[in-house]
């Protein structure tokens, strides 16, 4: 009987572990631009161009991403529960910006909680 139980407990901890992955994440700064991720990955839209229509999508609840240069594609997510993930992108809309953040990576996806934006000059 002490066998089988160590047995499930010891698959319950291994199991937990591999869930929980990495929840430190890693600080980064990336150069990049606040977008409306539906639009962008639907139709390719981004830039000045979709301002209008990516902060009418903010404000309807479409939360947003960030588009790196190098074409990365980050989900902003929250940091504490409650919070808006969108509050420090939203002012910059369309327009270039240095976010640094706590990157975290999980079945190919890519998601930072923002800690700081730049606009660029």
């Amino acid at each position: 009987m002490f066998k089988p139980i160590s047995l499930v407990i010891s698959i319950f901890i291994i199991s937990f572990s591999l869930v929980l992955g990495d929840e430190k994440g890693t600080t980064i700064t990336i150069i990049g631009e606040p977008i409306d991720p539906a639009c962008y990955i639907t139709m390719g839209s981004k830039g000045i161009d979709h301002k209008a229509c990516a902060e009418a999508c903010n404000k309807a609840g479409q939360s947003l991403a960030i588009l790196a240069n190098d074409g990365s594609l980050y989900f902003a997510i929250e940091g504490v529960p409650g919070t808006s993930p969108d509050s420090m992108l939203a002012p910059f809309i369309g327009t270039k910006v240095k976010v640094t953040g706590k990157v975290f990576e999980r079945g190919g996806s890519k998601a930072m909680v923002v800690e700081k934006v730049e606009p660029m000059k």
